[in-house]
């Protein structure tokens, strides 16, 4: 009986036995062919060729698909391009370029489509579009702007509830660019001064006081503050003006020394004259002191040291109208009313509406100069033409046509008839 124990020797009696070991036998190597390269290339080659096949196919299918793509994105960039070129018709080939392309470069196109439309002063159209142009530019930088455009589209359509919504939104909205959420504060802040909302502006303000990014917008908001004041001040002032004015000529009225005239003029005479009167044609040359209701002086030739000449007809219609009742040598003091003076459109220092005071005194008068009319060559008879006497006529001082005269003379004499 065989011993199974590897470590035992075998006995001498007995043969060892061979391990079995994996792949071919000794008789299976023996009877094996030899290997033949161009048989398994024959075997082989369909194989082969079917995977590079597949492998070309593949790479010309990628190819194509990367060229498609390619030409996909070069015309929709020419399209774009060629909306942006600001041609007439630029509005619907964006619109036109968003219905095709439903992107972000398809919302960009929705985007200039409206911005187009809200310069147009169509704001029902431009909120439309710009809420679409943000439905596609969610990610995107320009997705604040396009948000702001719409909410100021809405409260420029009259939607001002809706607007304000909007900026509301906006100013929270924390996915948003900072600084499209300080425009929104911003744009509250001028919407609620336009309604003169006092406590809506001061909110808007100091939330943008509490960052100091938002510093611009900050200033840019008071700043507008400023001017809107000044701005309602002086949408005010003509009807300010106005009530002073009245109230100052009435009082000027009731004074016992002052006349009026029946366009509304109030004069006093300080000192009467005893010179002519100018017309509205003369030149006058005058002494005056201007002052406002208030006694503030505006002007003053007296102040200036020298006197002023100028046309009466070519002056305030107070001034022409009180000149032609003065007397050189006269000093008046007159009190015009704004519409006697610069109205509501005022003068330099001088506002709308504003009722003026003068101490003015005539001077001298000087009539226009009337030029001596010409006469008219047309209708004149032309004047003789003068020659100068030929110098070889000068001796002769009897004309031809006098000879038969002398000799009848001539022949009496010899009749002893003559007169001589």
């Amino acid at each position: 009986m065989a011993n199974n124990d590897p470590k035992e020797e075998p006995k001498h009696n007995e043969e060892p036995v061979e391990e079995q070991v994996d792949g071919l036998t000794a008789e299976e190597a023996a009877g094996a062919r030899p290997y033949d390269e161009v048989e398994v290339w024959k075997k082989s080659k369909n194989t082969l060729f079917s995977v590079l096949g597949i492998i070309a196919l593949t790479v010309a299918i990628s190819s194509f698909y990367n060229n498609s793509k390619q030409d996909e994105a070069a015309e929709r960039s020419l399209r774009f391009l060629n909306a942006s070129l600001g041609e007439v018709g630029s509005e619907e080939k964006f619109l036109s370029f968003a219905e095709d392309y439903e992107d972000t470069l398809g919302g960009v196109a929705q985007y200039r489509a409206a911005s187009i439309q809200y310069g147009d002063s169509r704001y029902g159209e431009s909120a439309q579009s710009f809420m679409n142009a943000a439905s596609r530019l969610a990610g995107d930088p320009l997705l604040g702007r396009a948000k702001i455009g719409h909410a100021v589209s809405l409260i420029k359509d009259d939607q001002k509830d809706d607007g304000r919504n909007a900026l509301v939104s906006i100013s929270n909205d924390a996915s948003l660019l900072n600084v499209d959420r300080y425009e929104a504060r911003y744009l509250l802040g001028v919407d609620a001064l336009a309604e003169n909302n006092q406590d809506e502006y001061e909110i808007q303000r100091e939330a943008l006081s509490e960052d100091l990014k938002a510093a611009d917008f900050l200033s840019r908001l008071v700043e507008y503050e400023r001017f809107n004041r000044l701005y309602n001040q002086a949408k005010s002032l003509p009807e300010i003006n106005l009530a002073k004015g009245a109230e100052y000529i009435s009082k000027q009225r009731k004074q016992k020394n002052t006349k009026e005239t029946e366009s509304g003029l109030l004069y006093q005479v300080l000192k009467a004259g005893n010179g002519a009167k100018p017309t509205a044609d003369d030149e006058v040359e005058v002494h005056y002191h201007g002052t406002l209701v208030d006694g503030e002086v505006f002007d003053s030739s007296r102040d200036r040291g020298e006197t002023a000449k100028f046309k009466v007809g070519q002056v305030i219609a107070g001034w022409t109208e009180a000149l032609q009742l003065m007397e050189v040598g006269a000093k008046w003091k007159l009190f015009i009313p704004a519409e006697l003076a610069y109205g509501k459109r005022g003068n330099n220092s001088i506002g709308p509406n504003e009722a003026l005071t003068f101490e003015v005194e005539l001077i001298g008068v000087t009539p226009p100069i009337v030029e001596p009319e010409l006469p008219d060559l047309n209708d004149s008879e032309p004047l003789p033409a003068v020659f100068p006497e030929d110098k070889n006529q000068s001796n002769k001082s009897v004309p031809v046509q006098n000879k038969p005269a002398k000799v009848a003379k001539q022949k009496d004499n010899k009749d002893g008839n003559s007169s001589e």
